[in-house]
């Protein structure tokens, strides 16, 4: 378990991933994380999931003057928003670029643009249809913005433990309580909670918690996603296209396909496949060996040929929802204090849709906490 907080020792690190950076965000604020003893206090919010809707939340509340506490199950932070390194390459092995169609999340790309984390990578994918819209990729690999966002939150004063999966999530009457499975932390006190992780696994903390369960969040489904990381010293970027990269949803066998070097964030070459959905879920109970042998041929037929030196699988269990809620979050009903549910699959999907839902999930427990203290 390692847990994070803005002060209280010299141990410095950022988000266990090395030195600390210092970074700004918009309250001017800078974040330099230490590693803590963990806090038995109880908190205003207790937020599960640092994925971009958690971190979004986390740090609008926090900056509001509440006391936050954010857990995930991961050894990092980031969620989907995922990055590996393999040798000298660097690899984007989640979410692959992201967009922007609203003012609000416009507003917050400019203020990472000024802080260097994200840049455009390109404005289309097909060399002869150029959309201009931009395709921003995070410098360094998407996984960087999650840490920027958590060294944020952690500077402005906020809590964050990696490496805990919540159990159960009860509802106590003086307080929402989370438990947690196989280990020795003691469970979290909060005055409101925000669920954040895929919708299935909401509701299994909800119903181990005797808590229940909005109906709408049982009917959210999602589609599974297999990455293929392959490392290679053969360019195939003339085969991808000016970008580096192939947006292909139709194809039968990969729908996206990404050379990280040409996309900007690595050193040497390193490929990136994501496997149609349908095909995903074919195989994803198959062993990472069964996977490469089932996929070979495609993987030599995209690549004309072509070897290489290292390849790794990554599984996507809830990549992206299929049928996500229309609002941008749920409450739980029939709960003291309040019981928020937020994430990707409520009112719109993919990063920006990600963000917006943590931004409002969080603006609603403002609201509730200011009308229970008027």
């Amino acid at each position: 378990m390692v847990h994070i907080s803005a002060h209280r020792s010299s141990q410095t690190t950022i988000l266990g991933v090395g030195p600390p950076d210092v970074v700004r965000h918009r309250v001017g604020l800078s974040a330099i994380a230490t590693v803590s003893a963990v806090s038995k206090d109880g908190v205003d919010v207790l937020v599960v999931g640092a994925g971009m809707t958690g971190l979004t939340a986390g740090l609008t509340l926090v900056e509001a003057g509440k006391s936050v506490r954010i857990v995930d199950k991961g050894r990092s932070v980031g969620g989907r928003l995922a990055t590996r390194r393999i040798g000298r390459a660097t690899l984007d092995h989640g979410a692959q670029f992201f967009t922007v169609r609203s003012s609000e999340f416009g507003d917050a790309v400019r203020m990472w643009e000024h802080d260097g984390v994200v840049s455009v990578w390109t404005h289309g994918f097909d060399a002869e249809n150029l959309d201009g819209h931009p395709r921003y990729r995070t410098n360094g690999g998407m996984s960087r913005l999650a840490k920027h966002l958590a060294a944020a939150f952690v500077g402005a004063g906020g809590d964050l433990v990696v490496n805990q999966r919540v159990h159960s999530i009860i509802d106590t009457g003086r307080s929402v309580t989370a438990t947690y499975d196989g280990t020795t932390r003691p469970p979290d006190e909060a005055q409101a909670v925000l669920l954040t992780a895929p919708t299935p696994q909401i509701v299994q903390m909800l119903e181990a918690g005797g808590m229940p369960v909005p109906d709408p969040v049982r009917l959210v489904t999602y589609h599974a996603v297999i990455a293929l990381l392959l490392i290679t010293e053969h360019d195939p970027a003339g085969r991808l296209g000016p970008a580096g990269a192939l947006q292909q949803p139709l194809d039968p066998m990969f729908t996206f396909i990404a050379e990280n070097r040409a996309k900007g964030i690595s050193d040497h070459i390193g490929l990136t496949f994501h496997t149609e959905p349908a095909l995903s879920a074919a195989l994803f109970d198959c062993s990472d060996q069964e996977i490469i042998d089932r996929l070979t041929p495609e993987l030599r037929r995209v690549l004309g040929g072509d070897t290489w030196n290292e390849i790794q699988v990554k599984k996507w269990r809830y990549a992206g929802p299929r049928n996500g809620h229309p609002d941008r979050f749920l409450a739980v009903k029939g709960v003291r204090l309040p019981v928020l549910l937020a994430g990707d699959a409520f009112g719109g999907a993919r990063v920006e849709g990600a963000f917006l839902s943590g931004r409002r999930a969080a603006e609603q427990l403002l609201r509730q906490s200011t009308q229970t203290s008027g």
